[in-house]
């Protein structure tokens, strides 16, 4: 009799919410004011997030997350995403917190950030998990994230600045400056026009379509897995530093030198530099 009293008790001191209610639900679709250049600061996790530019004038953003729970749940879970206008750029920031939350029985969120904003907008985002399809959105993309899949399609920024730890990264297009830090991801870029190149990729895929630059400077570091370039337009100097590789050079490339641990080759019509280095990956060059 007083164990069941002090079971009673204790479970009294929490909220207990019976089968199929909702915790932590959040809804929000609103206009704010921002800058035709403006930033977009996102903070998220757990999302699938939907960033696309227009000729709009202002950022419309809407935010759907639903919770649904089958079972017992106790305790209470905190959610709110703030959003502020702040100098002309958009500060949107997730807040969450739990009370003790605990559960017994069926648990599933959903979860949905969409933005519209001006074709013109840069982004900073710093996100955990999740998915990310921008579309043309034209300022400089700033993506720093854990387990995410990303896809880019018709940005015509200059400056691209990604860190991944696993996931893929897919762009359709780029040009400017392109920085990628990656652990277990795959890189894919088509049609771009990179005048520099920092790529660092351990455990995964390096593939990418661009010209080079006369005075490009481009320097792809790899562990395990495939570096792939195709040469869209453009020559100069390939440098490559490697061990345990096979290099494949397929087009009017000319070996220069190749060795156990070295491979340098040129190709004619420019003067871009070219400096692979690749532990066990597979290099291949494309003209």
């Amino acid at each position: 009799m007083k164990t069941l009293l002090a079971t009673a008790l204790i479970l009294s001191s929490y909220s207990v919410f019976p089968q199929s209610d909702k915790l932590g639900d959040f809804h929000l679709d609103k206009e704010f004011i921002m800058e035709s250049a403006g930033v977009i600061h996102l903070s998220a996790s757990d999302a699938k997030v939907f960033i696309v530019g227009s000729s709009r004038k202002t950022a419309h953003v809407k935010i759907d997350r639903e919770v649904t729970t089958k079972g017992w749940v106790f305790g209470e879970e905190k959610f709110s995403v703030g959003v502020t206008e702040q100098s002309g750029d958009l500060l949107i920031k997730e807040k969450s917190g739990s009370t003790h939350v605990g559960m017994v029985g069926y648990y599933n969120e959903t979860y949905k950030i969409s933005i519209e904003a001006p074709v013109g907008a840069s982004l900073v985002i710093k996100g955990d998990d999740g998915d990310y399809f921008i579309k043309a959105i034209n300022g400089s993309i700033e993506l720093d994230l854990d387990d995410a899949d990303v896809e880019l399609a018709g940005c015509l920024g200059n400056n691209f600045k990604i860190r991944l730890d696993d996931g893929d990264l897919r762009m359709d297009t780029g040009r400017g400056t392109l920085e990628v830090d990656a652990d277990d991801a795959d890189i894919v870029i088509k049609s771009a026009a990179f005048e520099k190149i920092m790529a660092d990729v351990d455990d995964g895929d390096f593939v990418i379509e661009t010209s080079l630059s006369d005075t490009g400077d481009y320097y792809i570091n790899g562990q395990d897995g495939l570096i792939a370039m195709t040469v869209l337009g453009g020559g100069g100097k390939f440098d490559i530093r490697h061990d345990d590789a096979r290099v494949v050079a397929e087009g009017d490339f000319t070996t220069v030198e190749k060795s156990e641990d070295r491979t340098r080759l040129t190709l004619a019509n420019g003067s871009a530099k070219v400096n692979i280095h690749s532990d066990d990956a597979r290099v291949r060059l494309i003209k």
